[in-house]
This record gives structure tokens, C-alpha cells and sequence, in this order.
């Protein structure tokens, strides 16, 4: 048995975790390359993720969302160094409110696309559905 499903839970509570340090009420500098750094982890980890998965018999539907996961964690880090940019370089970037939206959506995306492969892999992995059982 292999501990891929696990490293997508990993992936999900890092993301939300991510959340979770930029909307504290004391946000501070720190915070902002605290969330930077969980970023550069989220996107390895999504990679690697999606790698793993690849070299299993996994459904196919499986490894695509693990492959747009990792895509849009590749997105999120060109969106995190725009706000970075701004927030801590003191650049002013037109629209900055829209991008700090997308990159929070984006976020989002993640968290829910990791926890439903995580979810379906293990169920897969276990072999707790039969494609013979029909719904009732």
C-alpha cells in the first residue's frame, strides 16, 4: 500500500493552513514569508503528488486532477510573487485586489481538487466500491 492519499490530505491541510496564517487578525511580515514558504512547500508536494499518482494503475480521472493541482499550485506561486511584489517590495501592481482574489479562489481549488483524490484514491487503493454495485 502506497501513502499517496495521505500526502494529498498533507497537501490539503497545508493549503488550509496557508489560509488560515494570511487572515489571522495580527497579520504581520513574518506571516507573509511564513505563508510563502507553506506555498513553495504546497507546490513541491503537489508535484510530487501528481508524479505519484502517475506511476500507479489509479483511474485516469484521478490523475488528471492530481496533474491540474499541481498546475494550478504552479499558478498560484506566479500570482503569490505579483502580491509579493506588492506587498513587500512596496511595487504598486494595478488590480492587485483581483489577483489577491484569483490567488484566494485558486487556494480554494486546490484544498477541494486534493481532498477528492485523496478520497477517491484511498477508496480506490482499498477497493471499498465495486463498479458492478449500482446505486439505490
Amino acid at each position: 500500500m502506497s501513502n499517496v492519499w495521505k500526502q494529498f490530505y498533507a497537501l490539503v491541510w497545508l493549503a488550509f493552513l496557508q489560509i488560515v496564517i494570511i487572515i489571522v487578525p495580527r497579520f504581520t511580515v513574518f506571516l507573509v514569508d511564513a505563508h510563502v514558504v507553506l506555498g513553495l512547500v504546497i507546490l513541491a508536494l503537489a508535484h510530487l503528488n501528481s508524479g505519484r499518482i502517475r506511476k500507479t494503475d489509479a483511474p485516469q480521472r484521478l490523475k488528471r486532477i492530481a496533474k491540474s493541482t499541481a498546475v494550478l499550485a504552479t499558478f498560484q506561486i506566479i500570482l503569490g510573487i505579483i502580491l509579493y511584489a506588492d506587498l513587500r517590495l512596496g511595487v504598486s501592481i494595478p488590480l492587485i485586489e483581483v489577483i489577491a482574489f484569483i490567488h484566494l479562489v485558486i487556494a480554494l481549488a486546490i484544498i477541494t481538487q486534493a481532498s477528492s483524490v485523496a478520497t477517491a484514491y484511498d477508496m480506490w487503493e482499498e477497493h471499498e466500491f465495486s463498479p458492478t454495485l449500482k446505486p439505490t
